[in-house]
Parts: C-alpha cells; structure tokens; sequence
C-alpha cells in the first residue's frame, strides 16, 4: 500500500531527524559544557566564563573534584568557597593541584561528605576546613538524635566516592547517570549553554572556576549599579532575621551535641585514621556581622560554639584558627547609599570575605609569607581547649570599645541609638 508506506518513510525520516538533532545538541552541550560538567576545554571567548555554573555548586563540583585529583582541598560554605583562592600565591607548587570544595548553603555534614570525596579524588593529604556559627545553630528545644545518613545525604551520595557508610569506592550510580544525560540532553542544558557563548564578552558574569573557586564577579554589576550599601543592607536584614528564630542554640535540650558537632567530631575521626593534616577556622566576618550578633543577645552563644570548636580541636589534636575580630580589616565602613563606586577591600557584604583577606589567612595558616611582605604581621589567632577562655575575653572586650567608639554603628543597623 503506497499510502502506508509513505507513512512508515516520514516515521522513519522524523525518527531520524530527532535523533540527529538530540545528538547534535548533546555534541554541543558536551563542547560548551555550561556547568563544568565534562571538563570540556575552556575557551576564552567561547565557553570559559561558567554562568550557569554559580547555581549548580552541589551537582558539579563532585565531578570536578574527581578530574582535579587535588593534594590540598579546601571545605566548607560559601565563605571560603568565595575567600580562599586555590591560585593564591601562599601556595607552593607541591601543594598543587588545590581544589576549592565549599558548598554554598550546605550543612556541615555535607561540607564534610563533599571534602571526603575531594580528598579520595586525588589522596589529598591537607585539608583547611571553614566553620560557620549559623551552620552550627539548631532548635535547642529538641532532642538530637545520630547522624541519619540516609536521610542527610539521599540528595548527593550517589554523586560521591564514598559509601555512604563505610568511605569506600561506589561504582556509577543512577544519580551520576542522571546528571550526565540531563548535562548533554536536556533542554535546560541547552539553554545554558547558548547563555554560556553569549555571557563571554560580560567581565562581570558569574562563575566557577575549574579549581571550584567562586571569584564573586556578579556581586560587581550590583555595587556598579546599586551600590555596596545596597549588599550590606540586604545581608544584614537577613542575619537579622536569622538571629530573631527562637530557640536557638549549639547543644540539644539536653546538652548533648548536635548533628553539625557530631559531623565535625566524625571527618576528624575519619581524617585522623588516613593521615590527613587537617586545620580548623573560623571565618571572618565584618563588625556589622558581629554587632548584630550582641544585639540580637547572641554572643554568649558565639561564645559557647567557640568553645565546642575549642574542645573538639584540642581533642583531635588539630588546629583551630579564628579570624573574628574587630579589626582594619572587619571595620571597613561599608559605603554610603547611592555610593556606586567605592568598594571595599576585604569584604563583599558583611558574611562574605574577599581572596585579598583569604590570603592573609593562609599566610597565618600555612606560617608563609605569600611573596609579600605586608603579609608578615600575622592575621587571626589559634585557639586551643586551654586558651579559648582568654581569647573570648579579649574579643568581648574589643566588641565592647568598638561600640562605645562608634555609637551610629547600632543606629544604621536598625537599632536604637
């Protein structure tokens, strides 16, 4: 029948169209690779720049630990994911391959899962991990239980290599599978990718650099636009929000340790019994950070996580650095609203540090020099189970001279003054 026929021919035709024009699209997603999915080549002008990469930190960055087979890896949030740069010169070229692990928006026992699967990807012997007071906070009403990995990780351990409860190797899982045909065959993939080619020419386009290093370059267009004020504005009425939940605390209502704390306590354990050289900081914040922290009637609470930290450092024998201080680097004023051009040199907002500050903290913490010498004077100090009480009396002193010495301080942060 001539009629059928022609009918099964188009069938065939359409099938064959589609499926030419499925791989010609995942030809292209995998070329211009939008996600750092592949480790495609990055071509400048083309595909270096990764824009629709800044979203995607907790699918991609598995994959790109793998293909960076790191010595030194960096862990945490979105701290030290924008503050500390794999590509600083206070590295040495036996520390390279560094690879930068933190995870925007993570809790600390997938920041530790994360750093776990870095450190199996290339043996990694060193690892610098950032604690964040707010990853630390839970409802303190509560009772705490163990560590429910299946829960905690049922939306990322099949992108690890780790078993979920042993550390050891795991063969490709349905989530890797999934992520690899949605990077090649999705229609979002696709998207991304022309977005990709024409955010090149953008100096300001948000990205990921191959290394896992967020340069914060989208947080430019807003201060050359709005303004810094505008960055410290927003970010302070969301610390603010944050510190007014009820009930919070570091420790259960009974006492005992919360998941963050028993998560620390295990990568510790775990990094003990491979060798690793692990060292502990707390990250920097500006004073604005810090003031809403006292007014909000926190610091004690501050205070008591320092010394968790404190004793589970002394405990594990590893290093504890805190870079909380109210000093030239935390009191930078933040610029005045519709001041488009003045930007700061160490912060980006008040919970987000520059690399210019994460270099005096790897000069601290790696006892170098980083080829400058302004670097010399020593930022931050390490805290031990023995001294903490003593460097937290210091600290509470200093918080209090600063507001005595800068009254509008409280006033612009919404307080009364």
């Amino acid at each position: 029948m001539p009629g059928a026929n022609s009918h099964k021919r188009f069938l065939r035709i359409l099938a064959a169209a589609f499926l030419l024009v499925c791989i010609l699209g995942a030809g292209v997603n995998y070329l211009v690779d939008p996600y750092s999915l592949f480790g495609s080549s990055r071509i400048p002008g083309f595909n270096e720049l990764k824009p629709a990469a800044a979203e995607r930190g907790r699918v991609i960055k598995p994959y790109m630990a793998s293909r960076a087979m790191p010595k030194v890896v960096i862990g945490g949030n979105s701290r030290p994911e924008m503050g500390l740069n794999p590509q600083s010169t206070c590295w040495e070229d036996t520390d390279q391959p560094v690879f930068n692990m933190g995870i925007p928006g993570a809790g600390v026992y997938m920041q530790t899962r994360y750093v776990q699967h870095a450190v199996e990807s290339g043996k990694a012997q060193r690892v610098l991990l950032g604690v964040d007071f707010f990853d630390f906070l839970v409802d303190a009403s509560k009772p705490t239980g163990d560590i429910d990995r299946d829960h905690l990780g049922k939306a990322f351990e099949g992108r690890l290599n780790l078993d979920a409860k042993e550390g050891g190797g795991t063969p490709m899982t349905l989530q890797r599978a999934e992520d690899v045909l949605s990077g090649l065959f999705s229609l979002a993939a696709s998207v991304d990718s022309i977005v990709t080619i024409t955010s090149q020419h953008d100096k300001n386009a948000a990205t990921r650099h191959e290394d896992g290093f967020n340069p914060g370059l989208d947080y430019r267009p807003i201060i050359r636009n709005e303004g810094q004020a505008v960055l410290f504005s927003q970010k302070n009425l969301e610390l603010r929000k944050q510190l007014q939940q009820s009930n919070l605390g570091v420790l259960d209502v009974h006492g005992r340790q919360t998941v963050p704390l028993l998560a620390l306590r295990r990568f510790l354990d775990w990094a003990d019994t491979r060798g690793i050289d692990v060292v502990l900081f707390i990250n920097p914040y500006h004073s604005d950070y810090l003031v809403q922290i006292e007014m909000a009637g926190k610091w004690s609470l501050l205070e008591d996580w320092k010394r968790q930290l404190a004793s589970i450092a002394t405990e594990h024998d590893v290093p504890l650095w805190d870079f909380n201080a109210f000093d030239q680097y935390s009191t930078e004023s933040p610029p005045l609203p519709k001041d488009k051009q003045t930007e700061l040199n160490w912060f980006w907002e008040p919970s987000h540090y520059r690399h210019e500050l994460g270099d005096l903290m790897l000069a601290s913490m790696l006892n170098r020099h980083c080829g400058n010498d302004a670097l010399q004077k020593k930022f931050g100090v390490g805290i031990t189970e023995a001294t903490v009480q003593r460097h937290l009396d210091a600290i509470r002193s200093d918080l209090h001279q600063f507001l005595e010495e800068n009254p509008l301080v409280i006033k612009r942060l919404g307080g009364e003054g």
